[in-house]
């Protein structure tokens, strides 16, 4: 008995294909919130494992154009709907009678010539659905575009959930040019909101990237305005995934002006010494909420035999927390020269940890011990680093906030009004 290829069969073979990953993935990375919202991240793993991507956001301005990075999924998709025997009500209905999804079915469905001038009056897509009519008898359809449809709908809620970093670096493709870590020179990059340009290619930043900008004017993330604005002279690297990149002149944007505040900061290491021989690990903790900050000097010499300190700062999720059996920690690292008073290196990575070792590591920081950060580290993924001659400890200190999850900016900067006995 042969398979029955209704919308339920349709539906499979778009969410088991290879290239709904693909999308899934690069809409998530786009991390557009719902309705122009700002993102406040309060547990782990929000962007791999609990992040419904908002497609309507798509339909706002041209509803008719398929963008470039979703055109080989719907292309593929019409192939499949088009030997099938799809019930078109049942496919219109399950996407459109939708509190969250109505909207694609207001821009994309066309009314019939004899019901223009009502629809002109009011949205006839609420009649039907609030009468229960047929939307065929009201409706001309553009089959592809239905497709297309169902495509964002299946993007929206059947969240494919990301188990691991091995995954992502298991299906991304690096450019061509890139150093040991993964990451390219950047320098020339057009920086936007959402990705930048560079040789004639559009990439999205890095999923684990945070996208926010730091006033409603900004034309790029706060991190970028950071880095462009207190580093002139800098040489900049990031993570260029292809299969997150388009050509430029295919690239789309769903950013709208939604923006959050960041508190200043005044870091002094005056006393970096005698810091560093008093304590090597310092530990600062929310007692609400638990969440930590873990911040670790390491002295070292250069190859010129110059001394530096390695100085790490890792944000620590309180257990209560984590939904996942692992959690991923954002974490920076950088090089402080301390007779110049300057860092030459900053670089933002994530951690990952399995749940149980990530439990460890929390109590070993409650009780200041030595373990070192990365003992302990599955997979370290790193996202940007930028090099120069001359970074003030403001500007580190900045990127850090920018970096660090909201729950762990205030604690960062709680730090260094703490008195080190």
């Amino acid at each position: 008995m042969s398979e029955k290829k209704d919308l339920l069969y349709l539906i499979d073979k778009i969410v088991d294909s290879d290239l709904f990953r693909e999308a899934n993935y690069y809409f998530r990375s786009m991390k557009k919130q719902p309705h122009g919202g700002v993102a406040h991240i309060f547990y782990p793993n929000v962007y791999l494992q609990h992040y419904a991507a908002d497609t309507f956001q798509l339909f706002t301005h041209e509803p008719d154009n398929i963008p470039y990075f979703l055109s080989e999924l719907v292309e593929e998709a019409y192939r499949e709907y088009l030997i099938c025997e799809v019930d078109v009500e049942e496919l219109c209905w399950l996407c459109f009678d939708d509190d969250n999804f109505w909207y694609v079915g207001f821009r994309l469905l066309r009314p019939k010539k004899e019901y223009e001038k009502l629809n002109n009056d009011a949205p006839i897509l609420w009649s039907v659905i609030s009468s229960k009519l047929r939307f065929q008898d009201y409706f001309e359809f553009d089959h592809k575009l239905l497709v297309y449809a169902l495509v964002c709908y299946l993007i929206k809620s059947k969240i494919i959930q990301i188990e691991s970093i091995a995954e992502i670096r298991k299906h991304e493709v690096l450019k061509a040019q890139h150093n040991k870590y993964g990451l390219s020179q950047v320098n020339e990059a057009n920086f936007l909101r959402q990705g930048f340009i560079i040789d004639e290619r559009y990439y999205l930043y890095n999923i684990f990237f945070d996208t926010t900008i730091g006033a409603a004017i900004d034309d790029f993330p706060y991190t970028i305005k950071i880095i462009k604005e207190e580093i002139p002279n800098r040489n900049l690297f990031f993570r260029c995934d292809e299969k997150v990149a388009v050509p430029a002149d295919k690239m789309i944007s769903t950013a709208t002006m939604d923006f959050q505040k960041y508190r200043g900061i005044t870091v002094d290491f005056g006393d970096i010494e005698k810091l560093v021989k008093k304590k090597e690990i310092i530990v600062h903790y929310d007692p609400k909420h638990l969440d930590k900050v873990v911040m670790i000097i390491k002295p070292d010499r250069d190859q010129a035999g110059f001394s530096f300190y390695h100085i790490e700062v890792e944000e620590l999720w309180s257990p209560e927390k984590v939904r996942d059996n692992f959690v991923i920690t954002n974490y920076v690292h950088a090089q402080y020269y301390p007779d110049k008073k300057v860092f030459n290196h900053i670089d933002f990575s994530v951690n990952q940890y399995t749940k149980a070792i990530f439990e460890e590591k929390f109590r070993d920081a409650v009780t200041d011990t030595d373990i070192p950060i990365d003992k302990y580290g599955d997979e370290h993924y790193k996202i940007w680093c930028v090099e120069s001659d001359a970074i003030e400890i403001s500007t580190w200190s900045k990127l850090v906030c920018a970096t660090l999850d909201e729950p762990f900016r205030d604690l960062f900067i709680e730090m260094f009004s703490l008195k080190i006995d």
